[in-house]
């Protein structure tokens, strides 16, 4: 149980093997980050804002803590400890004020629990894999607005495009045929017959008189 915040990352909790209280400072963190521009007013008001969201988050409330290894811990101080904490829903105390900005992170050991476990764990791979759903429900989406897109092109080029080389052999066959109708497909064209029997006029007469003189 947190009894107290003592700072911006230290806890005290009752500890009941021990007399007396037992502090327990965050592990992997350092202070907030500070501008380069920064007065002492403004490190002092940020030191203050990352206690009051340590107090928010673990007041009053149960929770899992994890000493770092033995030469990661304090020299000459049995009271203070150094590790990782979780909350009872398993959320990584640690992590979670880096992530939100009011701790810095600094490497000091390894831990493979440095992380959200039990519930909190559970609920983020399920939150991950909503979010995965997601992405691949709109690059569905996606992939269909894209082949619709292009159906609707193809459509339209279709319809604009120009005659192709069947389009201009059927021209020029009908042009062709009505060229051979024009000319009578090469053929002569028929001489109208003289008729033997019609009767010659005079002008015919004395100029046949006139041949055969």
């Amino acid at each position: 149980m947190i009894s107290e915040v003592v700072d911006e990352r230290t806890l005290a909790i009752r500890d009941t093997t021990s007399k007396g209280r037992k502090l327990l400072r965050l592990g992997n963190t350092g202070g907030p980050e500070h501008g380069k521009w920064d007065n002492d007013d403004n490190k002092k008001e940020r030191i203050e804002g990352s206690k009051a969201a340590l107090t928010k988050l673990v007041g009053k409330q149960m929770v899992w803590w994890k000493a770092a290894p033995e030469a990661n811990q304090p020299k000459g101080d049995a009271e203070m400890v150094v590790g990782d904490i979780w909350l009872i829903d398993g959320r990584h105390i640690n992590s979670l004020l880096k992530k939100e900005g009011h701790l810095s992170h600094v490497e000091e050991y390894e831990e493979e629990l440095a992380r959200n476990i039990l519930t909190a764990e559970a609920d983020e791979k399920k939150k991950e894999s909503y979010k995965e759903l997601e992405e691949a429900l709109k690059e569905s989406e996606k992939a269909k607005r894209k082949a619709a897109k292009d159906e609707k092109q193809a459509e339209d080029l279709a319809k604009t495009e120009p005659i192709g080389f069947g389009g201009y052999v059927g021209i020029l066959m009908l042009a062709t045929l009505g060229l051979g109708v024009a000319t009578n497909f090469g053929q002569p064209r028929t001489q109208k017959k003289t008729n033997l029997n019609r009767q010659k006029g005079p002008f015919e007469r004395l100029w046949s008189k006139l041949k055969g003189a």
